[in-house]
């Protein structure tokens, strides 16, 4: 199905507009607009930051001249969390229950090419994918999931290696390849996992989010110690890390001289890190991040500065002290971009567009603008930079009224902008989906 874009646009949100939380993290902080009556549904123990789908009635609406195509629907993707861009332009997208998908995104052929062992307990499974900067010819896969054999009281998350065999529509992961290359353990009781991968193209590393692990009823007992896990550097939880693609620790990592530190620490202070990406103009990358919970809490765009604290669960926002709301406290690295949560937001992608160089895409308006997804608010939104400065002005709608929340947020080869809609929380759903949005010149 095809949805195009309508001649204006409408107030940023309506009656209809309902919650929704993603599988791995409660939404928090943000949004520039504001959302009407909302309902919010969580799950129980089990899954406390899994909230319930709802799907809503508005319709889709773009700027006029775009349009929405679906690629593959929930006959071919089930609870899709995560996808990457093989070399030949097809796109391998993760299901949170272990499967992988390869779906050309010309013709629209789809096939399993393999699947992994995944706890799928509460807000965890198979997330995160990425290729080697050299595949086919490495022909090597990262994949982010959960272990099913973890210890009692315990989750255990792995960063794994595979190896790819065959090319094209023959492709398929060796189920015996496996190798890990990073592990880490969690209280199933907690919240946030993260999960998401970069295999950065000239640093030659993988790059791994982690989720703080903290339990949001408990937050008065731990927004103010200096030595939570999101803000220790002897725990891998609450971090940006960056690894060998063999497992190893890079010599130039920040921490690798520090006593106590874990060295694969490349920035801390995050909640729930949930999607990574690199822009290659400004070697920047960028972290969308869920924040707090509360109503006048932030989500964020960071930019990662090696060695950075991005101060939660100390601070919110700028430097805000989580604890009493008001106070400033110094030393912590304030968000790239930022937007209040109000009464309900996620943010999980975020990319800077960049077309290709043949001159298709999007039109010059949007060149070099930051694009941002909320699955909370099934949006997706888009601020111009400062050619000066660099930084995101105010942001406007793109894309709002989706039946599900996006996710994976990918530019495409084709200039066009790829993204997931995930509709279940602990199931499929028939929201589910890979989509792309593409400018048909009115």
């Amino acid at each position: 199905m095809t949805v195009t874009g309508t001649e204006s646009l409408p107030a940023e949100h309506n009656a209809s507009s309902v919650k929704a939380c993603l599988p791995v993290g409660t939404p928090p902080a943000c949004s520039d607009s504001q959302i009407v009556n909302p309902v919010k549904l969580l799950l129980s123990a089990i899954a406390a930051t899994l909230a319930l789908h709802v799907p809503a009635v508005a319709d889709v609406v773009l700027p006029p001249g775009f349009a929405i195509e679906t690629l593959a629907g929930p006959d071919v993707v089930s609870e899709p969390m995560e996808m990457a861009f093989a070399p030949d332009g097809a796109a391998w997208v993760t299901g949170r229950a272990g499967q992988v998908w390869r779906i050309d995104t010309t013709t629209r052929k789809s096939q399993i090419v393999g699947s992994v062992a995944t706890d799928v307990s509460g807000d965890r499974g198979l997330h995160g994918i990425a290729f080697h900067p050299d595949f086919p010819k490495t022909p090597h896969l990262f994949l982010a999931h959960h272990r099913t054999n973890a210890p009692q009281g315990k989750y255990v998350a792995c960063v794994t290696r595979w190896t790819v065999k065959g090319t094209g529509e023959a492709s398929r992961i060796d189920p015996a390849s496996e190798k890990t290359l990073l592990e880490w353990e969690g209280e199933p009781a907690g919240q946030h996992v993260g999960g998401a991968l970069l295999a950065h193209p000239s640093e030659r590393v993988l790059y791994v989010t982690t989720g703080e692990n903290n339990q949001n009823a408990q937050i008065r007992t731990y927004c103010d110690d200096p030595n939570n896990r999101a803000q220790s550097l002897g725990d891998l939880r609450g971090k940006v890390l960056r690894i060998g693609f063999d497992g190893s620790v890079p010599k130039d990592n920040p921490h690798v001289q520090t006593a106590g530190a874990d060295p694969r620490v490349y920035s801390r202070g995050h909640r729930q890190p949930w999607s990574l990406t690199f822009d290659p103009p400004t070697r920047s990358i960028l972290v969308a991040e869920n924040g707090g919970d509360l109503n006048d809490d932030f989500d964020e765009v960071n930019r990662i500065v090696p060695g950075a604290n991005y101060g939660w669960p100390r601070v919110f926002g700028r430097g805000l002290q989580t604890l009493t709301r008001t106070n400033h406290i110094d030393g912590f690295t304030d968000p790239w971009f930022q937007y209040q949560r109000n009464t309900g937001a996620s943010c999980v992608g975020a990319l800077i567009y960049r077309p290709s160089t043949s001159g298709e895409g999007f039109p010059q308006k949007y060149r070099g603008a930051l694009f941002y997804a909320d699955f909370s608010r099934k949006s997706i939104r888009t601020a111009p930079l400062d050619s000066r400065t660099g930084t995101p002005g105010a942001s406007e709608s793109f894309v709002q009224g989706l039946p599900a929340g996006p996710l994976a947020l990918q530019l495409g080869q084709d200039g066009a902008i790829y993204f997931i809609t995930h509709g279940g929380a602990t199931k499929g759903s028939s929201e589910d989906s890979l989509a792309r949005i593409v400018w048909k010149q009115p």
